[in-house]
């Protein structure tokens, strides 16, 4: 793989998250749902990438989700918090290595069903660590303001929805996209 074109890929489908962010949510009671560009990546490479580069990938993009503010009620009031993404991306790639060998990869489809398996994982994770900060422990940060385990996980499960919709399209340009990425092994699928 080269590592080159996936910092490129990350950048710019970070910009354009960020950036069509208001054209592209829909606001519910439980928040705002916006689809993750960023997992539609982290689920593509891996399910093209070698086995032993897809936990660096994930690694790689959890590192840069956790960086963004965590959209809860208020994300202003809400700070970035290392980990909770990380080890989601971590457990999500780690599900798609399973499933992959069972998936027809060459179809955008799959990447919307990978969407799917790994965001499972990456939701659940954020929700149960998000949860557990509010612990009343020492060294626990204390309770976000607003928040709510169910509306998080509704509006979670309606935003990987939201996702793997949005996957199919991104997923047919990036699979188009195959040849610049030099996955080992793979061949150019739909060669006109």
């Amino acid at each position: 793989m080269r590592w080159y074109v996936f910092f490129i890929f990350t950048f710019v489908l970070l910009v354009l998250e960020t950036g069509l962010r208001s054209l592209l949510r829909i606001n519910t009671s439980a928040g705002e749902i916006c689809p993750s560009f960023l997992l539609v990546l982290a689920t593509f490479v891996a399910l093209w990438a070698p086995s032993r580069i897809v936990p660096w990938v994930m690694l790689t993009i959890g590192l840069v989700t956790d960086l963004q503010p965590i959209p809860v009620v208020d994300p202003v009031s809400v700070p970035s918090m290392i980990g909770p993404a990380t080890l989601g991306y971590m457990l999500g790639g780690y599900a798609v290595l399973q499933v992959r060998t069972f998936l027809f990869r060459q179809s955008p489809l799959a990447v919307a069903i990978s969407v799917v398996v790994a965001g499972v994982f990456v939701h659940l994770v954020i929700v149960a660590a998000l949860t557990m900060r509010g612990l009343p422990l020492p060294g626990f940060p204390g309770r976000i303001d607003g928040w709510s385990i169910g509306d998080q996980l509704y509006r979670r499960f309606f935003e990987m929805l939201y996702t793997a919709v949005a996957a199919i399209p991104l997923g047919w340009l990036l699979t188009r996209s195959l040849p610049v990425w030099g996955f080992e092994g793979t061949r150019t699928p739909w060669r006109s």
